[in-house]
């Protein structure tokens, strides 16, 4: 009962907060200001952004096929996994609530082939790992470029990760098929699916970088490396938010990161972000969902 009074209480904390710092920053610019900046985002720069907002998709979809071939082998066809997978992460992306949005509509689209809960289930949580693994990933390779991160203990930091993903490719490789925590069991994947995974990972987190540093003039956005921390700390603070797709704290600490006279071309950015890597796919996604679901209720699914 504390732990969770404490979460909720982190969580309303971090809503309050980044509600206080957008009022903050949103109430000092002009709209027009914001208006010109998104007419100024040259159109080759929109495409490139669209670009590597689909590469990072097919690397979240391919985290689902890996998940459900691992989980449930050959028993799901490869139209279904592609489809289950894209249209979850659109949907859940946008909704957020991961766990429990992306464990019912997996089970909608995967039930269709016989795949049971406790299955669907294993698949969430393997594709949980695979997510987290492309964080972890991204970091290592932030922390041993630039080792200045943490008071100079970045290298460090980055190699200890170095190490933790050698022992976990080493013990996959050491023929183990499933994990098992208390009464809960998943199969685990293969050490060179594992590493796939991996390579997908930093793929995966590169595009969806990618895809806001391509929108912010490059005069305010400075180098990819320089960047980057800033996206995954707003994606790492609207994850523990708890909000829809992270909306709201995501905003907030980006904003914070530039000063003044630079956020509404930020903004602007963000808005741009918003259509092309949260809106835009889930209206696709959603779109696809209702008509898998009046094919399914009319038997026409196959």
């Amino acid at each position: 009962m504390a732990t969770r009074a404490l979460k909720y209480g982190l969580t309303l904390a971090i809503v309050l907060g980044a509600a206080f710092l957008l009022h903050r920053y949103i109430a000092k610019m002009a709209w027009h200001d914001v208006r010109d900046a998104l007419t100024r985002i040259p159109h080759w720069h929109v495409i490139g952004s669209i670009g590597a907002a689909l590469a990072s998709w097919a690397c979240l979809t391919a985290y689902d096929v890996f998940a459900v071939e691992t989980v449930v082998p050959g028993k799901v066809s490869m139209k279904m996994k592609i489809f289950s997978g894209a249209t979850t992460h659109a949907i859940c992306n946008a909704l957020g609530f991961h766990a429990i949005t992306g464990t019912a509509l997996r089970y909608r689209m995967l039930s269709t082939q016989g795949v049971g809960a406790a299955d669907v289930a294993r698949v969430v949580g393997l594709v949980g790992f695979a997510v987290g693994m492309g964080f972890a990933t991204l970091t290592c390779i932030a922390l041993v470029m630039e080792p200045s991160i943490a008071n100079g203990w970045g290298r460090w930091l980055g190699v200890g990760l170095v190490v933790a993903f050698a022992l976990l490719l080493h013990w996959l490789a050491g023929k183990h098929d499933e994990l098992k925590v208390w009464k809960f069991s998943t199969p685990v994947p293969s050490a060179r699916s594992a590493a796939a995974q991996i390579v997908i990972g930093v793929i995966e987190m590169v595009g969806a970088i990618l895809t806001m540093y391509l929108l912010l003039p490059p005069e305010i956005a400075g180098s990819f490396l320089d960047f980057a921390p800033i996206y995954v700390g707003a994606v790492l603070a609207g994850i523990v938010s708890n909000t829809p797709g992270g909306i709201g704290a995501f905003e907030a600490l980006t904003l914070a990161a530039f000063p003044q006279e630079q956020r509404a071309q930020v903004l602007a950015a963000l808005l741009a972000y918003r259509v092309i890597y949260g809106f835009g796919p889930f209206i696709i996604a959603s779109a696809a969902f209702g008509l898998f679901e009046i094919r399914r209720r009319a038997g026409t699914l196959r």
